[in-house]
């Protein structure tokens, strides 16, 4: 079955209704579906609208930096998003089966810099590590895992 322009839940939403599991394929079309998605699930559960946005910008700025960098063939991959709710944090979950990249290790823009001084890049991990509270990455067998929390009241 080919996930192109099919964004499909997971089963773990029937037996957990906090838990949103989205697999999805390596298209730039995928990236507001996936949003979405991400944004009526943390509706439902009555997330606050600053932390609804703040994972927004998460989700979309990883996935868009898997779309576009994590292969290097033409392939359909599928990628895979979780989404757990607690009482007190949100967890996020990436996994893709691109090319080894932890983003935990990648310099740090310097901000003071001018915008013509500054390299090209760096800037939507370096918004991702600045607004969750935890970010790890691990490499799970082919896959590139990336664990992110933010918690409800920070």
């Amino acid at each position: 079955m080919s996930l192109q322009n099919k964004v499909v839940y997971g089963y773990n939403n029937m037996i957990n209704p906090r838990r949103l599991t989205l697999h999805f394929a390596n298209d730039a079309e995928e990236a507001p579906r996936v949003a979405r998605r991400v944004e009526d699930f943390l509706k439902k559960q009555k997330v606050p609208a600053s932390l609804i946005n703040k994972t927004l910008l998460c989700v979309d700025e990883l996935i868009t930096n898997i779309i576009a960098h994590a292969y290097t063939d033409h392939e359909e991959h599928a990628v895979l998003l979780e989404c757990c709710l607690s009482d007190t944090a949100l967890t996020l979950e990436l996994r893709d089966d691109g090319v080894p990249f932890d983003p935990t290790k990648q310099t740090r823009p310097n901000l003071n810099l001018s915008l013509e001084s500054r390299n090209i890049g760096g800037l939507g991990i370096h918004l991702v590590m600045t607004l969750m509270d935890k970010v790890e990455y691990y490499r799970e067998g082919v896959f590139n895992v990336l664990k992110m929390e933010k918690l409800i009241n920070s």
